[in-house]
Formats: structure tokens, C-alpha cells, sequence
């Protein structure tokens, strides 16, 4: 129970340090942010670890369930993740991999192994591995046996099949449509 209350301390300060910018608040005010979105993840996510740890799968798949219906992310109940997770707004996020501390998850993200597994399933062995301090963008996918070295963000609309060296920012290149014009109208040739 104690390493409980030391990730979901971390969680909170992590919580509390992205919405209020680092800056003072009242204690009625902290404790207001128990109720947001991003705690609720937490606080389901580490109480299914650990009962998923102790060999309780079916409670953790309970509780795990519960997130999913509170709060719009799934996080498998077997995913280590250090302290300090974050997850803003955690619709459509779905989880099942290990990673460091400090890991942001944005809307819309899939990070899991090719062949998806329920929360009541054991942990794969294919998961991805994420390193510390990694940003996972908005609607992004990690999938396989990838690892995410630390302080990595993977961008917006990102689909990562392999690696990602620690450091680096991985973009969704954009593509130029061009057209060509038949004549003087300017009417588009397919």
C-alpha cells in the first residue's frame, strides 16, 4: 500500500503541476483536481496494477472496466507505468505496454501489441516498452515489440511499427497534392 500511495502522490503532483502551471493554490482547490479526469485514470489504473499484481485478475479487469466507463481510457490492469502519468483528456486512450515515469498520453492514443488482449488476459510478452518522460501525441499508435527511448514524443496521428531513438520527435510527414492544369479554364487533370 505505501508504493500505492507514493505513484498515486506522484500522480497527483504531476496532475497538479500541468493544470496549475506550477503555480500556488488552496487546499480546497487541490483537492478539487482528485475529481478530474486525468486523477480518476490514475487512481483506477493503480489500484487494478495493483491488484492484477497480487493475482486478483478479475477485480483488476473490474476496475479496469470501471476506468473505461468513467473516463473514456483503457489501461491494461499488467502495464507498469512509473509515477508521474498524465492523461489530460482520456478519450479513446488505450494502453497496454510498460513505460517510465512522466508519460503523457494524449486523446485518441493505442499503444499495445499487434494482437490485442482484454484486461482480464495475461500481459503480452510482445508490449511496447516506453522510456521516461515520453509524449505519446493525439490519435498516435505504437504497436509491437517497439521500444521509445526517453524524452521521445511521437506526434500527432503518428502509427510507430519500430523504434524510436531517445531524444527524438517522430512527425507525420505531409504530403503535397498537386494538380495539373488542362487549360485556360484551370480545370484539374486527375
Amino acid at each position: 500500500m505505501a508504493e500505492l500511495r507514493r505513484l498515486l502522490a506522484a500522480d497527483f503532483a504531476r496532475v497538479l503541476r500541468q493544470t496549475t502551471g506550477g503555480k500556488p493554490t488552496s487546499r480546497l482547490r487541490r483537492l478539487m483536481h482528485l475529481t478530474l479526469p486525468a486523477m480518476q485514470v490514475a487512481i483506477c489504473h493503480r489500484t487494478a496494477h495493483l491488484l492484477y499484481g497480487r493475482g486478483w485478475r478479475r477485480s483488476a479487469a473490474l476496475v479496469s472496466d470501471l476506468s473505461l466507463r468513467l473516463t473514456g481510457a483503457s489501461l491494461h490492469p499488467g502495464s507498469s507505468i512509473g509515477p508521474g502519468l498524465f492523461v489530460p483528456h482520456p478519450a479513446r486512450v488505450v494502453f497496454c505496454a510498460s513505460a517510465g515515469t512522466d508519460l503523457i498520453l494524449l486523446p485518441g492514443t493505442l499503444v499495445g501489441p499487434r494482437d490485442w488482449v482484454f484486461p482480464g488476459q495475461p500481459f503480452p510478452a510482445d508490449a511496447p516498452r516506453l522510456g521516461d518522460g515520453v509524449v505519446v501525441g493525439a490519435h498516435a499508435a505504437i504497436q509491437g515489440a517497439v521500444t521509445v527511448g526517453a524524452g521521445a514524443t511521437i506526434g500527432i496521428g503518428v502509427c510507430t511499427l519500430r523504434d524510436v531513438p531517445a531524444g527524438t520527435v517522430t512527425m507525420l510527414a505531409q504530403r503535397q497534392i498537386r494538380s495539373l492544369q488542362a487549360g485556360p479554364e484551370g480545370a484539374d487533370a486527375a
